[in-house]
């Protein structure tokens, strides 16, 4: 993961959250995430962090981002 990116500054379940959005839903997550009340900016802004990749590198980060989260999780 990008150490300064704001999709590393979530925590496990933020991050698995806005990985399996883009791995579903691609560019309409962005509208999914945001009514979150309490952390729809930050859950946001990941979103489109992960969606400004280009579709052949977002799939795998997004994918291994997910393991990662949910490895961490455990």
């Amino acid at each position: 993961m990008i150490p300064s990116s704001k999709f590393s500054q979530l925590n496990n379940r933020e991050r698995a959250l806005v990985a399996i959005a883009v791995l579903l839903d691609g560019g309409e997550a962005l509208e999914y995430l945001r009514i979150d009340r309490a952390r729809g900016e930050a859950l946001r802004l990941a979103c489109e962090e992960l969606l400004s990749f280009d579709l052949d590198m977002r799939l795998p980060y997004a994918g291994t981002a997910l393991r990662r989260a949910l490895e961490e999780a455990k």
